[in-house]
């Protein structure tokens, strides 16, 4: 039985192929306060913004070097693989679900989120 991480928006097992991806979306969306605070740096690919943070994740834009967005985890959280790369659909594609998953605990915030999800060009994953 694997361990699976779990919160209210993100879901998933450590030997998922795409955990360091949803590992980096797990602590993007779980920062309450400031829902952009990771986004800008990642998906908005401002070089000024966090790309990651503490215990040890980061979820790198692509760069000249690769066409691919890079999440990394610290192997000490136990994820196999701790990295991987991810074209920015499945990138947009697991954070436009997780922040689904918040919407519909929080409707409250719909304004907020649906903003981000002009901002960052994030469609929708279901056909509504």
């Amino acid at each position: 039985m694997a361990f699976t991480y779990k919160s209210k928006y993100v879901s998933f097992n450590i030997d998922d192929i795409n955990a360091p991806l949803l590992y980096c979306v797990y602590e993007i969306v779980g920062n309450w306060n400031d829902l952009e605070k990771y986004l800008r740096g990642t998906i908005g690919k401002d070089p000024m913004e966090p790309v990651g943070g503490d215990p040890g994740w980061h979820l790198c834009p692509p760069d000249d070097e690769s066409p691919l967005y890079y999440a990394w985890v610290w192997e000490e959280l136990g994820l196999e693989p701790n990295e991987g790369y991810y074209d920015e659909a499945t990138v947009k594609y697991h954070i436009r679900e997780a922040f689904d998953n918040m919407l519909s605990q929080h409707p409250d915030r719909r304004n907020e989120i649906e903003c981000i999800f002009e901002k960052y060009d994030l469609k929708p994953n279901k056909e509504e």
